[in-house]
C-alpha cells in the first residue's frame, strides 16, 4: 500500500496530463527482436494554417516532428529543444498477439489493455513532460518462466514445464524537467521513472509476483543559447521482486511424481533444479551510472544531437525465513546504450546502439558461471513530403548465453530491414486520415548451439534447444494501419487499426533428438482510441 500511495503521489506532482501512451505500431508481428524502433503515426507537414489547429495534433500530423518528439524522452536535455508546449493525449487501446512463431518462454496468444497519457507544458521557466500508463495483460500458455518479463536475462527465477496463464497489472510513470539558471547558460535537469508490478498465475503452478522499480537521474552543463547545450548526468535507482509459487491441488508440488507441475529453480543456463519445498524467493536491485547529453544546431548543418549512459545493476536472490536471510544468488548486469539524431527541413535520421552484459556469481562454488551478452544496432532514416512519408529501419542484433559448469552454449544473430510508406490527408473541416502500410524481413545469421549430453530433459528439449529453432529461423511479414481523426472545438479524437503478420521459413536442418519447435507464423491487431488536445 506504501508502494501505491507514493505511486500516486509521483504522478499528482505533475500538472500536466502524464502517460505513456504513443502513436507508434506494434512490433510487426511480434518478432521478439530487440532494437527495431516503433514507427510514428504516418504523417505529413500540416496542410491547414498553423492558428486552425491545436498545437496537439500539429505535432501529431508532422511526421518530422514527431520524430523529434519521441527523440526527447531519451534525455532530460532534449525537452526543451525537441518537446513543443502544449502536447497533450489519451490513449486507450485494446491489442492481441497469436501465434507459435515465438521464444520458448513467452505467451502463445495475450490480449492487452492500455490506458495512457502524457504532455509537456511549462512553469515559468521550467520545461516539464510527464506521462502515466496502465497495462491489463492476459497471456495464455506461458511455460517454464514466472517471471515480471522487466529483467529477461536473469539466471536465477522458477519455471515448470506446465502451460499457464498469467495476469498481469501494470502501472508506470515517468517525469522529466530541465531549468536554465544564469541567463539560459547552466541548465539543471531531472527525470524519475518508477513501474510497479503485479502478475499471478490462475492454474497449477500458481505463480505470484510482485515488484517496483524506481530510477532517478540528475544532470547539469553548460548551454550556448539555443545553439549549442552538453549536459553531464548521473544515474540512480533501486528495486525489489517477490516470487511465490502455490498450488491448489497441493499433490501437484509436494514430490516429482507429476512432472509437468514441479517448481524448477533456474540458476544459470543448464537442467535445473526441482524446489519442492520453500517455493519463494526475493530480489533486490542496486543500480548507478552516469551519461552526457550534447546538442547542436545549425542554419546549414540542421540539428544535431547525441546522449549515451551506462548503467551497472546489482541484484541480489534471496530466501528469507524465521531463521535469517538465505543467499541464494548474485547478478550484475551493465547496460550501455548511445544515440545519435540528425534532422533538417523533411529529413531525419538516426542511430542507436545498445549493450547488455550480465555475469552471475554462483553460491555454491563461489565463482562466476552464467554469462550473457547483447547487441543491437538500429538505423532509421524519414522523409516527410507533402502528403505521403517513406521510412526505413536497418537493424543488427545479437544475442549469447553461456553455462559454465555444463558447457552449455547459445550464440545468435539477425539482420532486420523494415521499410515503409504513409499517406495523410487533412479535410477543408480540419479532420485527418492517415495510412502505413510496412514490411519486414529478417535473416538469421550462423545461429551455433552446443549442449552436454549429460542430464538432459525438459529445459533443454523445451527451452534451450526450442529457441535455437526459433533464432535460427528467418522471418517476414508486414502490417497496416488505418486512422481517422476527427476535429472537434478544443479537441481531436482519432480511431486507429492495426494488423500485423509474420511468418517463418528457411528453418534449421540441424537435427536436434527430442527437441521442440516453433510455430510457423504470428499475427497481431489492434484498435486504438486517442484523444488531442
Amino acid at each position: 500500500m506504501r508502494r501505491i500511495i507514493l505511486f500516486f503521489i509521483s504522478v499528482g506532482v505533475s500538472p500536466v496530463v502524464l502517460a505513456q501512451g504513443q502513436q507508434g505500431y506494434p512490433d510487426p508481428g511480434q518478432t521478439g527482436l530487440p532494437g527495431i524502433e516503433q514507427q510514428a503515426m504516418p504523417a505529413v507537414k500540416r496542410q491547414v494554417p498553423k492558428g486552425q489547429e491545436i498545437a496537439a495534433m500539429l505535432l501529431a500530423s508532422d511526421s518530422g516532428r514527431y520524430f523529434l518528439y519521441e527523440a526527447g524522452k531519451l534525455s532530460p536535455a532534449f525537452i526543451r529543444h525537441f518537446m513543443p508546449t502544449g502536447y497533450n493525449t489519451v490513449k486507450i487501446d485494446y491489442g492481441s498477439h497469436n501465434g507459435k512463431f515465438i521464444p520458448a518462454q513467452d505467451a502463445t496468444a495475450d490480449r492487452t489493455f492500455t490506458f495512457s497519457t502524457e504532455g509537456k507544458t511549462n512553469i515559468g521557466k521550467t520545461d516539464l513532460w510527464g506521462s502515466f500508463n496502465y497495462q491489463r495483460i492476459v497471456e495464455d500458455s506461458t511455460r517454464f518462466r514466472h517471471q515480471t518479463r522487466y529483467n529477461p536475462s536473469t539466471p536465477y527465477y522458477y519455471g515448470s514445464p506446465a502451460y499457464v496463464s498469467y495476469r498481469r497489472a501494470l502501472y508506470q510513470t515517468n517525469v522529466g524537467l530541465s531549468h536554465y539558471f544564469f541567463n539560459n547558460h547552466l541548465p539543471v535537469l531531472a527525470g524519475v521513472n518508477y513501474r510497479i508490478g503485479n502478475h499471478f498465475s490462475v492454474n497449477d503452478p500458481r505463480g505470484s509476483i510482485n515488484d517496483y522499480q524506481f530510477t532517478l537521474n540528475g544532470g547539469t552543463g553548460y548551454s550556448l543559447g539555443k545553439k549549442f547545450t552538453a549536459t553531464i548526468d548521473g544515474y540512480y535507482g533501486y528495486g525489489s521482486e517477490v516470487v511465490n509459487i502455490a498450488y491448489k491441488n497441493a499433490s501437484y508440488g509436494e514430490s516429482t511424481v507429476y512432472p509437468d507441475y514441479v517448481n524448477y529453480v533456474i540458476n544459470g543456463y543448464a537442467e535445473p533444479n526441482p524446489r519442492l519445498t520453500n517455493r519463494n524467493y526475493r530480489t533486490r536491485f542496486r543500480r548507478n551510472g552516469a551519461g552526457f547529453s550534447l546538442i547542436y544546431k545549425d542554419k546549414s548543418f540542421g540539428m544535431l544531437a547525441a546522449t549515451a549512459k551506462r548503467i551497472k545493476e546489482k541484484q541480489f536472490y534471496y530466501y528469507r525465513s524465521d531463521g535469517g536471510f538465505d543467499t541464494l544468488a548474485h547478478y550484475h548486469l551493465t547496460s550501455t546504450k548511445a544515440n545519435v539524431l540528425w534532422s533538417k527541413k523533411r529529413f531525419a535520421a538516426s542511430f542507436a546502439y545498445e549493450a547488455l552484459k550480465g555475469e552471475d556469481l554462483q553460491i555454491v562454488y563461489k565463482a562466476n558461471n552464467y554469462q550473457y551478452r547483447s547487441k543491437s544496432y538500429t538505423f532509421r532514416a524519414l522523409y516527410t513530403g507533402r502528403s505521403m512519408n517513406y521510412g526505413l529501419t536497418l537493424n543488427s542484433n545479437s544475442e549469447e548465453r553461456m553455462d559454465g559448469i555444463t558447457g552449455n552454449y547459445v550464440q545468435y544473430e539477425h539482420i532486420s530491414i523494415q521499410p515503409n510508406i504513409g499517406w495523410n490527408y487533412t479535410t477543408k473541416n480540419k479532420d485527418h486520415w492517415g495510412a502505413d502500410f510496412a514490411l519486414h524481413y529478417t535473416q538469421s545469421v550462423h545461429p551455433f548451439i552446443y549442449t552436454t549430453s549429460v542430464n538432459v530433459s525438459y529445459f533443454t528439449h523445451q527451452v534451450i534447444e526450442y529457441d535455437y529453432y526459433y533464432n535460427a529461423a528467418s522471418s517476414a511479414g508486414g502490417k497496416f494501419s488505418l486512422q481517422y481523426t476527427k476535429h472537434f472545438k478544443g479537441f481531436y479524437a482519432g480511431l486507429k487499426g492495426t494488423v500485423a503478420y509474420t511468418a517463418a521459413f528457411n528453418e534449421s536442418t540441424l537435427v536436434l533428438d527430442g527437441a521442440m519447435k516453433p510455430g510457423k507464423d504470428r499475427a497481431y491487431g489492434n484498435i486504438a482510441l486517442q484523444f488531442y488536445f
